[in-house]
């Protein structure tokens, strides 16, 4: 079992940092401490640690190199803005992809648009539960009350039992009942079953686990290494249509996980969401790639893993951009 690491004070994390040779050029210890004070945690913040190099030997073995803690609190603060906005655009596409879906059964002589949602269930009965435990939710409790009746009961052991008594629910009700993850599922199932139209299937994968990880806060660019990720064959064609981007760009760097998903991400939501909507939301990436994210490109000037995942993205937002709405930006990290 790995040793416990012991709870630290602001002054202890200091010197902690000290240790492993994370400078503080832009901030003196009194400012480091009120950050990890009131902004943010060292545990989240130290996570962007993992996009630098440490030395391998010699005296200063295992301590980094040419890192300093602004460089991570800048990581941390494009992060936040980068999840903000990822979010709001997966929502954008949920709410596109489901419009779309519910379109496509509408005109599907094979579906009356109720059958379709009681064998999801029936092959998905978890989702039950979930739906129990939502019937006194302010926002679709009564959806679920009008549409499926349970009867629960517990054991002598405690042990919880569920049971459908009734389920009328119609899919255009379902889809405000479910979750993100199980309308991929659904979304997936249907395709499967009818394949007509363009099906997003691999991509949405992609923009799910992207989803969750903003949907729980959790920070997405802490790790821009060269992974193992492999891009799925629309996205393989998105981006080699991309002329600034070369072969062996395409295959280095989509193999960073992140890299993949946002990607994926950007694909789908030209792709499936309406305007004007859809200019909003790519015209926001554009301003955070081309402004916010380089206000101190200084910082990452020696650092190329974090700028050869920032160029990539920046060619993908920069060229939907530019072909779609006619503009144009110079700025460069």
């Amino acid at each position: 079992m790995a040793l416990r690491a012991p709870k630290l004070t602001p002054e202890q994390l200091v010197q902690k940092m000290n240790d492993k040779n994370i400078r503080s050029e832009y901030k003196d210890a009194e400012e480091i401490k009120e950050y990890l004070s009131i902004h943010n945690n060292y545990f989240r913040t130290a996570s962007y640690r993992c996009n630098y190099e440490k030395h391998i030997e010699g005296v200063k073995a295992g301590k980094y190199i040419n890192l300093d803690f602004s460089y991570l609190t800048e990581l941390a603060t494009i992060d936040m803005y980068l999840r903000n906005l990822v979010l709001k655009m997966c929502l954008d596409i949920e709410h596109s992809l489901k419009v779309a879906l519910i379109a496509d059964i509408a005109i599907n002589d094979k579906e009356d648009g109720y059958t379709i949602v009681e064998q999801f269930i029936n092959k998905n009965e978890y989702i039950l539960t979930d739906i129990y435990y939502k019937s006194n939710s302010t926002y679709v409790g009564d959806l679920i009350k009008k549409y499926f009746e349970f009867e629960y009961s517990e054991d002598e052991n405690g042990k919880k039992n569920i049971a459908l008594k009734k389920n009328d629910c119609p899919v255009w009700a379902f889809m405000e009942i479910i979750t993100f993850g199980d309308f991929t599922k659904f979304y997936s199932s249907y395709y499967e079953l009818y394949p007509l139209g363009v099906n997003y299937t691999g991509v949405l994968n992609s923009v799910k686990s992207l989803r969750n990880a903003c949907a729980h806060n959790n920070c997405i660019i802490h790790n821009l290494r060269k992974g193992s990720s492999k891009p799925t064959e629309k996205i393989s064609q998105f981006v080699s249509s991309i002329p600034t981007i070369s072969k062996s760009e395409r295959k280095s760097v989509l193999s960073v996980r992140v890299v993949f998903e946002l990607t994926s991400l950007i694909y789908l939501y030209d792709k499936i969401v309406f305007e004007p909507v859809k200019k909003y939301g790519l015209m926001q990436l554009y301003d955070l790639f081309n402004n916010r994210m380089v206000k101190h490109k200084e910082y990452f000037e020696k650092q190329d893993i974090i700028k050869s995942a920032y160029k990539f993205l920046k060619k993908v937002v920069d060229f939907l951009i530019e072909t779609t709405y006619n503009t144009n930006d110079n700025k460069k990290l």
